[in-house]
């Protein structure tokens, strides 16, 4: 996901040197088309996510531009500055946030509200970034149901328009008459430089992809366009009128061609930004700093490209809204997405975009006799503070559940998605917010007595209620040993180079562990299976070491967001759905896996230290398998169980720890 701002916003249109710069709003153009295209996945938009980098580096550089020849003409004022870009972002960005809300209202279910309407406040005071960022785990909302996702970069941008003119206006203070120029573009290469080095290796070692949402890892991408401005500043206070010799036709079209390539191929987002990022910023730092097609008679001067510059702000803030929002509307009423879709949503975001940069962006911005500071002022906090007001009111009735029809709030309460014992779930960088090595759960600690471990990742992590209860009556104390994504496996440098290090750091110190220590002595094996033949060598492994080993077999392999799905079922039949049964296919039970799975653990059949539970016993029979039974969904998500009836695993638990202490 993506956005940002002052890229799109003309900043006194654009006067330069070389006066209105027709490349740049182009730019601004084709850049919110290729997110757009990205967004509403239309062909050859693969890489249309990178136009928020784009857009980082054009900001970057007319606000740099704009902070540099306020200090040379010593009119500078950081509290002018902060109000120029607050009159030119907040309001378009508070009628999108009101508007989201007011559809989030008929269109979103009591916790999705809540979270939406938190992420609205975070929006409206620039910190979304920090919000989706802690909403970025194995467990949060898609981001296909986040309205206001793409206000991140709105959040990095004003966090920028911070620390950018802060630490350029003090250096240009510091610095001597004569080498003020230089040490700003001194200042700005070192801090980039830093920047791209931490972000290059954020993205080898970062597995929760924090660093997409951090200035620290984006810093360099505006200041690649700061350091355009900085040095036309230092040749201008030279007086050195020659051109560059960047300035020619050949580095604005390999620069057009660095963009379009970027924004055509498909690029991994999973580690951006990262090495694959350094193109589109160079192509658009060279189409930048070629200054081509300047004249009105350039291409770039086309009539269209260039309304869509000026609008590209409006575009870029409602198209989001407006697909999330379709989507939602579209699933619930069994339809998919198709060509005529997608065209109405561009066709609504064109027209809303318009209305927004005539009626919105445009008097704000021209009329400063009636949106005078203190106006603009009482307005920006008014909105604030009635959102602010909403919300508590919401937090008090959770999230007005008396909006929907009764018969959809246990679809809502399977769809809690917060893991048992959260605190002591790892992240995947391995870390957790309880202080301890290992939580405790079952019984209390007693010498002689045998103790176990659950190992495994969020498939593992699901059944821990019931393995506790079972633990406990039982007598038998537990560790908890679980984090996201990462299944228990034997590490092998050739075999599981693909797993994130994170993982197999602790895969290995797990393993080191239990190798070690004569407790536990019972270790419960759960995770996202998918190769039988890493998991009879763990078992092996344990078992050899005089290990019990409980292995949890896979459950279902459901393919779709369950309560999402029967909150569609429900509301097409205008009723309540108390049981939902499917067919017991071979995809759904993963047959195969189960059975290879089996074929391994057959030479151990006669062994009572190694145990199979297998929770498919409890909710499927014969050739049917229940996904909602008793008014209540099995599974919360795509495949993990609803935390609402875990307590249906407990006997299967029961059973095998009683076996495995006889």
């Amino acid at each position: 996901m993506d956005g940002t701002a002052a890229a799109f916003a003309p900043i006194s249109k654009h006067k330069s040197d070389g006066g209105f710069r027709i490349d740049i709003n182009a730019l601004r153009a084709v850049s919110v088309i290729a997110v757009v295209g990205y967004h509403f996945r239309i062909l050859g938009f693969a890489g249309g996510f990178v136009g928020v980098d784009i857009f980082l580096v054009i900001t970057g550089y007319l606000m740099t531009r704009k902070v540099l020849t306020d200090l040379a003409l010593g009119r500078f004022s950081l509290v002018a500055f902060a109000a120029m870009r607050m009159r030119r972002i907040y309001p378009a960005l508070a009628v999108v946030v009101v508007a989201s809300v007011v559809a989030g209202w008929f269109l979103t279910l009591p916790r999705e509200y809540l979270k939406h309407i938190l992420q609205a406040l975070s929006a409206l005071t620039f910190v979304s970034n920090f919000a989706f960022d802690s909403d970025n785990g194995y467990f949060a909302m898609a981001a296909q149901t986040k309205p206001l996702l793409h206000t991140w970069s709105l959040s990095v941008e004003w966090q920028f328009y911070i620390w950018m003119p802060l630490i350029v206006s003090l250096i240009w203070r510091l610095a001597s008459f004569k080498s003020k120029d230089s040490a700003v573009l001194i200042a700005i290469q070192i801090v980039a430089a830093l920047s791209l080095v931490w972000c290059l290796w954020k993205s080898q070692s970062d597995a929760m992809g924090s660093s997409y949402f951090s200035l620290r890892s984006r810093a360099w991408e505006p200041l690649a366009g700061g350091l355009l401005a900085a040095f036309e500043t230092r040749r201008r206070s030279k007086w050195d009128t020659k051109h560059p010799w960047t300035e020619n036709l050949i580095v604005a079209i390999a620069g057009w061609l660095l963009v379009a390539i970027s924004v055509a191929y498909p690029v991994p987002e999973s580690r951006w930004p990262g090495l694959l990022t350094i193109p589109p910023i160079l192509g658009t730092a060279m189409i930048v700093a070629a200054r081509q097609g300047t004249g009105t008679g350039s291409w770039l001067g086309f009539s269209p490209i260039q309304r869509l510059g000026d609008w590209s702000y409006s575009i870029y803030l409602w198209h989001w809204p407006i697909w999330v929002f379709a989507l939602g509307w579209l699933s619930l009423h069994g339809e998919d997405v198709s060509g005529t879709h997608k065209l109405v949503m561009l066709g609504l975001t064109l027209a809303l975009s318009a209305a927004s940069y005539r009626f919105v962006e445009q008097p704000v911005r021209m009329r400063r006799d009636f949106w005078s500071p203190r106006r603009l002022l009482l307005g920006s906090s008014a909105v604030f503070a009635a959102l602010t007001g909403f919300i508590a009111v919401a937090f008090l009735d959770e999230g007005f559940p008396n909006r929907l029809p009764d018969y959809l709030l246990p679809a809502e309460l399977a769809r809690k998605t917060n893991t048992p014992r959260d605190e002591c779930f790892r992240n995947a960088n391995s870390t957790k917010k309880a202080a301890e090595t290992y939580c405790n759960f079952g019984g209390v600690e007693v010498a002689g007595r045998p103790s176990a471990v659950l190992w495994g990742d969020s498939f593992a992590n699901q059944y821990l209620e019931p393995i506790s209860a079972a633990a406990a009556a039982n007598g038998i104390h537990g560790l908890i040993a679980t984090q996201s994504a990462c299944r228990p496996f034997i590490d092998d440098p050739a075999r599981n180079s693909g797993d994130q290090r994170a993982c197999r750091d602790f895969n290995q110190s797990m393993l080191d562990f239990l190798l070690s220590h004569t407790q536990p002595s019972i270790v419960i094996l759960g995770g996202n299976w998918g190769d039988s033949a890493e998991i009879s060598s763990l078992v092996d492994r344990l078992h050899s070491s005089g290990k019990t080993v409980m292995l949890i077999m896979p459950l279902l392999n459901i393919g779709f967001d369950l309560p999402q799905r029967w909150i569609e079922k429900q509301v097409r039949a205008g009723r309540a759905i108390r049981e939902w049964r499917v067919e017991a296919n071979p995809n759904l039970t993963m047959s195969d896996l189960r059975t290879e799975i089996a074929r391994h653990l057959n030479r151990y059949r006669n062994d009572p230290r190694v145990i199979a539970v297998d929770p498919q016993s409890v909710v499927c029979e014969r050739d049917h398998c229940y996904l909602v039974r008793d008014g209540q969904a099995n599974f919360r998500d795509t495949a993990h169980i609803s935390n609402v009836n875990a307590m249906q695993f407990r006997e299967l638990f029961d059973a095998a720890f009683k076996s495995a202490v006889r």
